[in-house]
């Protein structure tokens, strides 16, 4: 065999690798997804200033909790609203946990996320029980988040009104509290890496197609044997905990909670949906991108118009989500998809014509 025919040999299985991971959406959409996580290592590293790692690590985690709120109105197709009510009580578990018991965020964070997971199955079998669907499950869990931003603002034990700061102890990977935010870009990059992951497995799994049928069409997914109560329930537990978990994380970052900080209708929608909805919701990238163009431009925005008329920069925000919405109502996955398949028509094109 010739060298050339050997050269050939190694460059033809190489490229019926990337032609076969091209030909696939879903990995697509993985390498698109590790891609950005690894771009905004890069950016971390190369921009070390606190400023720009906050805005990095603020838009990594935006990135996770768009995941969650994805598994539950993404896949399965339900309204939950006021999915931030999940994030609020997991920081709330993990200070609390912290500050009144001494308990590593490393054990709270898990149980944050265990706590947000009971609260989702309580949401889950109210509405299941009353046949809350639709309108009716997306007010009543408004309706919820008011109340536990009241029941919140009353309760002493978690600070009430004045809310509660995080007890600093020691600096170092043991308290997951540091002087520097660039282990804080680390640990989001590892929850989103996790949060990624378990999507693509949902996705996947039988558990995925479930939630899709849910959500095309319920009432024909109930005729053909699938528990649409069994499977509406796991999706909202599934992101409630991954929410609670986000949410210890958030509050280990920001060392401070209050009720009307984290049960929020235009925190909700700034943390939770805009990233989903402007990415794409449905799809595996669409919280990444979004989030990783949501937050900077955001950012963007604020620094820009920090001086004008207060309100001004809601405004311009709430605008170019409209704007998303309207022109791009598949998302930026939308816009990824359109160009992938052409150039995933290009590759089948050169793969028949070159055998």
């Amino acid at each position: 065999m010739s060298a050339q025919s050997q050269v050939l040999g190694v460059k033809k299985p190489a490229r019926s690798w990337l032609r076969g991971l091209l030909l696939d959406w879903e990995r697509t959409q993985l390498v698109i997804t590790f891609t950005l996580m690894l771009l905004v290592a890069v950016i971390g590293l190369l921009f070390p200033s606190p400023y720009v790692l906050g805005i990095l690590i603020l838009a990594t985690l935006y990135a996770y909790i768009g995941i969650t709120w994805n598994i539950v109105a993404g896949f399965a197709g339900q309204l939950l609203i006021a999915h931030v009510i999940f994030l609020g009580i997991g920081a709330y578990t993990t200070i609390v946990l912290n500050d009144n018991f001494g308990i590593s965020p490393w054990l709270g964070i898990p149980a944050a996320g265990l706590v947000a997971g009971l609260l989702g199955l309580l949401v889950a079998a109210v509405t299941l029980r009353y046949g809350l669907k639709a309108d009716y499950f997306a007010l009543f869990t408004i309706a919820l988040l008011v109340s536990l931003r009241t029941l919140f603002l009353k309760w002493q034990f978690v600070g009430g009104a004045l809310g509660l700061w995080l007890q600093l102890g020691n600096t170092g990977w043991g308290n997951m509290i540091f002087a520097t935010k660039g282990p804080y870009l680390i640990i989001a990059l590892a929850l989103l890496a996790f949060g990624v992951i378990v999507q693509y497995r949902i996705y996947l799994s039988k558990m995925g197609k479930y939630l899709l049928a849910i959500r095309e069409d319920e009432a024909a997914a109930a005729a053909l044997g699938v528990n649409t109560s069994l499977y509406k329930t796991l999706a909202v537990v599934t992101g409630a905990a991954m929410a609670g978990i986000g949410g210890g994380f958030y509050v280990m970052y920001v060392a401070f909670v209050e009720p009307p900080q984290v049960f929020d209708l235009g925190f909700n929608v700034e943390i939770v949906m805009a990233s989903p909805i402007i990415g794409g919701l449905g799809s595996l990238a669409g919280p990444i991108l979004g989030a990783f163009v949501n937050k900077p431009l955001a950012e963007l925005i604020r620094g820009m118009l920090a001086a004008q008329t207060s309100g001004t920069t809601l405004i311009i925000y709430g605008s170019f989500l409209v704007l998303s919405i309207m022109f791009m109502p598949r998302g930026l996955a939308g816009v990824v998809h359109s160009l992938y398949l052409r150039l995933a028509r290009r590759w089948a094109g050169d793969g028949t014509g070159g055998s």
